[in-house]
């Protein structure tokens, strides 16, 4: 497949001229880890929409993709496929209309929360609107959400490991080991 993203290479296009792999992704750890920062200190204001979440990949990868915050082009997959891109916009707006109905998590107990939590962790997984991205996207996303619903979330704690079965299980619909995960992860704020 011709990715439109990578250079012939395989390494992701970028703002930064890199041409290779390892450095690419040593500086995008470090741009990304002084964003997530400046994330966790100063909230990005939105709706908790699409719109909301390409704006947090906006910031997280703005200086290192020319492509950071807009939606992939290109099907993508990793142990599992992710929404094809024909499907992103109808499955992003369920999704997110969904968790506007249920008031962005917001008034919840916690059990019912990292319920509704979980699921939502699933979906936005399934969707994977970036190409590249989106599980740092997605825990700034949701670290800002459940703060504004009263809860914090340590991903510091978090095993990749758990966390890719955990997402490999949700894509085929079990989020037991998701609302797990995340049980471990999820104080009162």
């Amino acid at each position: 497949m011709n990715d439109p993203y990578a250079m012939p290479n395989g390494v992701l296009r970028n703002k930064l001229g890199i041409t290779d792999h390892q450095l690419l992704a040593a500086a995008e750890a470090d741009i990304t880890r002084a964003r997530l920062v400046l994330l966790a200190e100063r909230p990005l204001p939105g709706a908790y929409d699409l719109g909301h979440l390409q704006a947090f990949h906006a910031t997280i990868f703005g200086d290192i993709y020319p492509w950071a915050g807009e939606l992939r082009t290109v099907n993508i997959a990793k142990r599992t496929p992710f929404c094809p891109v024909r499907n992103l916009m109808p499955y992003a707006a369920e999704v997110f209309g969904r968790l506007a109905s249920s008031g962005h998590l917001r008034d919840l107990p916690r059990q019912e929360f990292v319920i509704r939590l979980a699921a939502l962790y699933g979906d936005l997984n399934v969707i994977h609107p970036f190409r590249e991205g989106n599980g740092r996207t997605q825990r700034a996303f949701l670290t800002q959400l459940s703060a504004d619903a009263g809860y914090d979330l340590n991903w510091s704690i978090l095993d990749p490991q758990r966390n890719e079965d955990a997402s490999v299980k949700s894509f085929l619909g079990d989020n037991n080991l998701l609302e797990q995960l995340l049980d471990e992860l999820v104080t009162t704020n």
